[in-house]
């Protein structure tokens, strides 16, 4: 009898775990500069208002605020060094990077380091 009790228990208070892949809860302090930096910068493409509504469980998000973060993750990514880098360590080229101007150098930049990346690969066997 107590072990069914203690099952019983443990099964009752297993139902209490928090979901750790559920959008954290908002209190509607979101930094939407930093939401949209944070994702030019991880190279995500820019969500639209419906998507980051959904993601922060923001009524209203600040879209206006998030596309000036975005802007400046896009500043400090989209640039052929750091896009050189990227390919050098086996890094997709950040979608957001795709939009902007001299796309097509960034992703030669980058592609000069996926080229290297592998070469180095090889010969490192």
């Amino acid at each position: 009898m107590p072990r069914i009790l203690v099952f019983a228990l443990l099964f009752a208070l297993s139902g209490c775990q928090l979901d750790s892949t559920a959008p954290a809860p908002t209190t509607g302090k979101t930094n939407w500069q930093q939401v949209g930096f944070e994702d030019a910068v991880s190279g995500a493409v820019a969500k639209d208002s419906s998507t980051l509504a959904a993601n922060y469980n923001a009524v209203k998000p600040n879209r206006e605020a998030y596309l000036k973060g975005y802007a400046s993750g896009q500043q400090k990514i989209c640039r052929p060094d750091f896009l050189y880098t990227w390919g050098v360590n086996g890094k997709l080229f950040p979608a957001s990077c795709d939009g902007v101007d001299q796309a097509t150098q960034l992703r030669a930049a980058w592609q000069r380091g996926m080229d290297q990346g592998a070469h180095d690969a090889l010969n490192n066997r």
